[in-house]
Formats: structure tokens, sequence, C-alpha cells
């Protein structure tokens, strides 16, 4: 029993540690959600132009492309909590500095793409190291739940979505969801100050920052599944995120939606999202994780397909629904497979590694998506996107990947 009590304790620790991981990153998820509605309506009040508002987008996607690599080197070397607690009060700052310009009328385009750029830098900052903490808090035999939890906190918010808008579209001014997103973030910083994590000795700071980097680059080249997991997440980044810049814009200036409206069908993501994070687990208990991960390049690629053949809310919704499930059950599968996969003591240069490559097509294929829609409308894109994912699919199929428990 003397031995036992001990490790009972450890394991209370870290299930209380994972709690106040779990509620900061639903605060901050539910900023994330405003943020994510009222910059895009900002930007289209601005200059009614599916290129400006695909070029806020790329803006937002550089940070991880260009430093992810470097962030995750940084992580290993310092503190993870309080670099945590660094990322969201800057972030927080971020915000303020851009309700300030909405309130001035400054209508500078390039401010608006430098902030963006900034906060996304801060906000993946803050998510390499989340990742970090998580494999700290969780033992391995639970991380696929763990993730499934992360997961579903973020869907859950995709649900209230309506809520959430319905709030930010009664205010005076819509920046003013800004402030809001701003004080989730102060409150999310007070909460992460009270998280007790045993960490690893960080790396040395005097060693050299290019070897450190060439280890963890040598850790993921000897790793031939997660290189190939990383190539197929690649491609799969690519027509998600397009798919998803182009909605808004598609239904803003094609179906004429209201904001309100808007909210509404995209919130429906949410519940296919919330009911995958929940059966995530089960569905790799039963198919295993490498069918699993092949399931979701098909309910993508059908999700396309219905927006394709959508001309309004009503027939978007299923095809939300289902794309929220499909993109849950992703979410899941490759960051389990990553954690799962990766040392602690390498998971911050392994994450911004994976991360930065993760990304590496999204800020090209975004920005041309936006001519793309502005030459031949949406619709080109909804149907590409669903036959380069069952391209993708039969390639997935052949590999070692498909049968990985």
């Amino acid at each position: 029993m003397a031995i036992l009590v001990p490790a009972a304790k450890a394991a209370t620790g870290k299930e209380r540690s994972f709690a106040i991981l779990l509620a900061s990153a639903f605060l901050l998820n539910i900023g994330n959600k405003i943020y994510e509605l009222v910059l895009p309506l900002m930007m289209y009040d601005i200059t009614h132009s599916s290129v400006a508002m695909a070029s806020m987008r790329t803006a937002e996607l550089l940070p991880n492309l260009l430093f992810g690599m470097l962030i995750g080197v940084v992580v290993d070397r310092v503190n993870k909590k309080r670099w945590v607690l660094l990322m969201i009060a800057v972030q927080a700052c971020l915000l303020l500095s851009l309700v300030g310009l909405a309130q001035a009328g400054i209508p500078f385009l390039p401010v608006y793409y430098l902030i963006g750029f900034l906060l996304m830098t801060f906000n993946y900052g803050y998510f390499n190291a989340q990742i970090s903490l998580t494999k700290l808090c969780v033992p391995s035999d639970r991380l696929t739940a763990a993730n499934a939890k992360l997961t579903f906190a973020e869907t859950f918010v995709g649900i209230m979505g309506p809520a959430v808008s319905s709030l930010v579209l009664l205010l005076a001014h819509i920046h003013d969801g800004l402030l809001i997103t701003a004080g989730l973030y102060v409150i999310s910083l007070f909460l992460m100050r009270t998280l007790k994590v045993q960490e690893p000795v960080p790396l040395a700071p005097h060693g050299s920052f290019i070897a450190d980097l060439r280890e963890g680059w040598t850790m993921f080249r000897a790793n031939r599944m997660l290189v190939m997991m990383t190539v197929f997440v690649v491609l799969l980044n690519c027509t998600m995120t397009v798919v998803n810049t182009t909605m808004i814009f598609y239904a803003k200036d094609e179906l004429h939606l209201s904001s309100s409206a808007l909210a509404l069908t995209l919130s429906s993501a949410g519940a296919g999202g919330l009911l995958g994070s929940i059966c995530a687990k089960r569905l790799r208990d039963s198919m295993g994780l490498g069918k699993l991960f092949g399931a979701s390049f098909i309910g993508n690629g059908l999700s396309f397909l219905g927006l394709y053949a959508s001309n309004g809310p009503l027939l978007m919704i299923p095809a939300l629904i289902l794309g929220g499930f499909a993109t849950a059950v992703y979410t899941v599968s490759v960051y389990t497979f990553r954690l799962e996969q990766t040392p602690a003591p390498l998971m911050g240069r392994i994450g911004g590694i994976t991360g930065t490559l993760f990304r590496l097509g999204m800020p090209v294929t975004v920005y041309a998506a936006g001519w793309v829609m502005m030459w031949w409308g949406s619709s080109v894109i909804f149907l590409t996107a669903a036959i380069l994912n069952a391209l993708f699919f039969l390639g997935y199929w052949k590999t070692a990947l498909w049968r990985i428990r």
C-alpha cells in the first residue's frame, strides 16, 4: 500500500492538471470561435473582396510554415507552463490592438494582415506547448481519450456557434466581439497559472540551436510511418482549408446569407464534430487507427460533394455535419498517432516539424482559391477538393498506414 498511494496521488494530480488544460483550451476555443467569425466579417465589410479574405487567411497560415520548427526547438528548451502564459498574454494584447484599429476606423489592410500574422504566430506557440503539456499530463494509454476530449471541447464550441454569434451580433459594433475574446484569454491566463505539471529538465540554453533542430529532424526522418502520415496530412489539409475558407465567401456572396444565418449554418459542422469526437475512441478500438484515418478522407470528400450540390443552407447543413464528423475523427487520429510516436523530450521539436509540414501547401492553395472564386465561383473548388480526396484515399489505401491498429 505504501507503494500504491504515491502512484494514486500522481495519477490524481495528472488528472487535475489535464482538467485545467482542458478547461483552458475550452475557453480559448470559445475566444477563437468569436475571432473566426468577427475577423472575416470585418474584412468583408471593409473590402467586399474574396481576394482580401483569402489574403487574410494566408497571412494567418504563414507563421506555422515559417516558424513552426523554430518554435518547436524553443518549446523543448523552456518551461512550458511559463511559455504558455506568455503566448496567451501576448494574444490578448494583439486582440485589443485590433479593437483599437477598428474603433479608430483605420482601413489600412496591411496592418490587419500583420496583426493576423502575429496572432497566429503566438497561437501556434501556445498550441505546440499544449501538445507537450498533454503528453506530460496524460498516461500513454489514455492519449486517444485525451485528444478526443480536447477535440470534443473544440467541437462543442462549434455547436454553441449560433449562441456565440448571436451575442456578438447584438453588440453595438461587431469588432467589440474581439473584446470578449481578449477577456476569455485573460481568464484562461489565470487558470493556467494554477497548472501543476512535472516537466523534464529543459535543454541547456547554451546548446546549439541548429544541433537541437537537427536531432528532432533526424528523429522524425527515422520514423517512416510518421513521415508517411505527414505526407497525407499535408495533402488533406490543403483541401480542407481551401473548402473552409471558400464556404464563408460562398455563403455571403453567392447565397447572400445574413451573418446570423451563416453562423447557424456553419455551426452544424460542430454538431458532426461533437459526434465524431465522442465516437473516435470507440471507432479506433474497432477499426484501428489506420483505417479510421483513411475513413476521414472519404467522409470529407463526400462532404465536399454535398457542398458542390447545394444551393442553399438546407442542403449545406447535412454536408457540413458529415464534414464536421470526418474532421473530428481526422484530428483525433493525427494528434494521437503523433503523440504515441514521439518521446516527451522531443515533443516540441517533432510537433514543430510536423506542424510546419502539415501546413506546407496551405498558404499557396488558400491564396490561389481566392482568385479561383473570383474567376469561376466556389463550386469549382468544392468539386476539385472532392476529387482530390478520392485520389488521396486510393494512394493511402495501398500503404502500411492502413494496417495500423
